[in-house]
């Protein structure tokens, strides 16, 4: 009984610690099996959270990778200069930003001097930022303006260039054009020699033996030539004529004595009864217009006097300006002429300066018999009693101080 007893204990004993034995390893599995999950979770939570960082770090440089871009884009604004326009004006219609205007002002005030004529080329970039500014101050000399930190730097640019001195002497049986051309010029240099100084002599009354002194400015990498300063020694006399900033010429003493653009000594005659006015209350209308020109007063079928030369554009009717007249110069203005009574000419015909194109009139809208004169220069109406300055191909007091100072270079080379 014993021995049963023994074999099934010894039994119990052997189920017992199998058991025990598969529930430890089962539970040793299961903590295992937790213990991995649980690092899966981790290393998926990290990567979950690299990977977001990632992301937000590639949208931060895709983002500054297209501002750079967006920076990178810009406009280039050309303009010459004309009557009425300055630095300020230019880069603001370019949308330059304030700031910058002034601190590139600031550095160089002779920007504010920019004369008719000349160029100005500008780079912007999308954000308003000037980057770059070309002044084109003469045909052989430019100043350049660029970007850099928070303010600007320029530099004087000539071109490459060198002058070159030619004379010209009037042989017996020749003239200036052959003595010219037998000295080396060419026909455009020949001309601009003439155009330079016509308005001092007669080439046509040139004695023989006369000397010309001509110097012109040699641009080797535009193949291209200027004339700076021509001298002439005509019996006891001596004529000079120098290229100023302005590519008019003047004399020695800065002056420049050629016919006059608009004979204003028309417009002197007559009394001004309506002058040059953008805010004047109409007289017939009551209502506050713009007046573009002046109103002259004077009797019916008084001649009317082309104050320029030029070509006819327009010689017709119309219910406000009557009969009127537009004349255009070849330079850059026109002349206009309106309530006539008869037009004397017609449309396309050529005209000079003096030349009789019409009688005075009450036609149109008016209230009394008068001539409405107006000068447009660049397509903009300008008062025609500060033409006359503004048209004057002399220089200010401050200008030739200028000229003076500039010329004596050449001056000392032509003697």
């Amino acid at each position: 009984m014993q021995q049963i007893y023994k074999i099934i204990f010894l039994s119990f004993n052997q189920d017992f610690f199998y058991k025990t034995i598969k529930i430890l390893i089962n539970i040793i599995l299961i903590v295992i099996f937790i213990l991995l999950s649980s690092c899966n979770f981790l290393t998926d939570k990290k990567a979950f959270f690299l990977n977001k960082e990632f992301s937000q770090k590639e949208k931060e440089f895709k983002r500054l990778k297209e501002k750079k871009e967006y920076l990178k884009k810009h406009t280039i604004h050309k303009h010459i200069f004309s009557y009425g326009n300055t630095i300020s004006i230019f880069l603001k219609k370019s949308g330059v930003k304030i700031n910058d205007i002034l601190k590139l002002i600031k550095i160089d005030k002779n920007l504010n001097n920019i004369t008719i004529g000349q160029k100005i080329v500008c780079k912007v970039d999308n954000l308003g930022n000037l980057i770059k500014l070309k002044w084109y101050i003469s045909k052989f000399q430019k100043k350049i303006y660029k970007r850099y930190k928070n303010t600007f730097k320029f530099i004087k640019y000539t071109y490459d260039s060198f002058l070159e001195k030619k004379s010209i002497y009037i042989k017996k049986n020749s003239n200036f054009f052959k003595s010219a051309y037998q000295s080396g010029l060419n026909k455009s240099e020949i001309n601009s020699v003439i155009k330079a100084i016509e308005w001092q002599i007669n080439f046509n009354k040139l004695h023989i033996g006369s000397k010309f002194n001509v110097i012109f400015l040699n641009q080797k990498t535009k193949n291209k030539k200027i004339l700076l300063g021509v001298k002439l020694d005509n019996l006891d006399r001596k004529y000079f004529s120098i290229r100023a900033f302005n590519g008019k010429f003047y004399d020695s003493d800065g002056f420049n004595k050629s016919e006059e653009l608009i004979n204003f000594s028309f417009l002197k005659k007559y009394r001004i009864s309506s002058p040059f006015n953008l805010r004047r209350v109409n007289p017939v209308t009551h209502r506050i217009s713009r007046h573009l020109g002046i109103d002259l007063a004077m009797p019916q079928g008084t001649p009317v006097i082309a104050t320029s030369s030029g070509k006819i554009i327009k010689a017709q009717f119309n219910k406000i300006a009557g009969f009127y007249i537009s004349l255009k110069n070849k330079n850059y203005y026109t002349t206009r002429y309106m309530h006539l009574k008869k037009i004397l000419v017609k449309v396309g015909q050529k005209i000079k300066k003096g030349e009789k194109i019409a009688l005075s009139g009450n036609t149109g809208r008016t209230t009394g018999p008068h001539l409405h004169y107006e000068i447009w220069i660049n397509h903009r109406a300008i008062n025609p009693i500060k033409a006359e300055y503004i048209l004057s191909t002399q220089l200010t007091k401050s200008e030739r101080i200028k000229y003076l100072k500039e010329s004596k270079n050449i001056l000392s080379k032509l003697k």
